[in-house]
C-alpha cells in the first residue's frame, strides 16, 4: 500500500526536478547571452576612452571567462540529466580553474590600472600578491585533481577491459 503512494510522489518529484533544471538551464543560457551582448555592445565605449583598447581586452577576457564558467555549469547539468546519477567532478574542477584565472586577471588589472585618484598602497599590493599566490596554489591543486582523476578513471577502465 505504501509503495503505491510513493510512486505518484516520486513521479511528482522527478517532474519538479526536471522543471527546476529546465528553469536553471534557461537562466544560465540567458545570462550567457547577456554577457555576449554586453561584450559586443560595449566596445564603442572602450574605444572612446584613453587606454581603452587594453581595458577592452581585459573586459572581454573577464566576460568570456565568466561565460565559460556558465557553460561549464550547463555541461554539468547536462551530465546529471543524461541518465543515472554519476558523480562528475571534472566540470567542477574546470569551473574552479576558470574562476581562479579570472580573479587573477582582475587583480592584475586592478593593480596596473587603479581608479583615477587612487593609489595602490604597499599594504594593498601585499594583499593582492598573497591572494594571487593562494589562487595559483588553488589552480595547481585543481589541475592535480584533474590529472589524478584522469589517471584513476583510465586505470579503472583498463582493468575492466582486461577482465572481459
Amino acid at each position: 500500500m505504501e509503495a503505491k503512494k510513493r510512486k505518484p510522489l516520486l513521479k511528482f518529484y522527478d517532474y519538479l526536478e526536471k522543471s527546476l533544471y529546465t528553469l536553471l538551464i534557461l537562466s544560465l543560457v540567458l545570462a550567457t547571452l547577456f554577457i555576449f551582448y554586453e561584450i559586443f555592445s560595449s566596445w564603442p565605449y572602450y574605444l572612446k576612452t584613453e587606454g581603452g583598447l587594453l581595458s577592452f581586452v581585459f573586459f572581454v577576457l573577464d566576460r568570456s571567462l565568466l561565460a565559460l564558467m556558465l557553460l561549464e555549469i550547463l555541461h554539468t547539468i547536462k551530465i546529471s540529466l543524461e541518465g543515472p546519477i554519476k558523480i562528475a567532478i571534472e566540470p567542477f574542477l574546470m569551473i574552479g580553474i576558470i574562476a581562479s584565472v579570472r580573479r587573477i586577471l582582475i587583480i592584475s588589472v586592478e593593480i596596473a590600472h587603479p581608479p583615477s585618484g587612487c593609489e595602490v598602497s604597499p599594504e594593498l599590493f601585499k594583499q593582492y600578491m598573497v591572494e594571487s599566490a593562494l589562487l595559483v596554489i588553488l589552480i595547481l591543486s585543481f589541475v592535480a585533481g584533474i590529472i589524478l582523476l584522469k589517471r584513476c578513471l583510465g586505470r579503472s577502465s583498463s582493468v575492466s577491459k582486461k577482465a572481459s
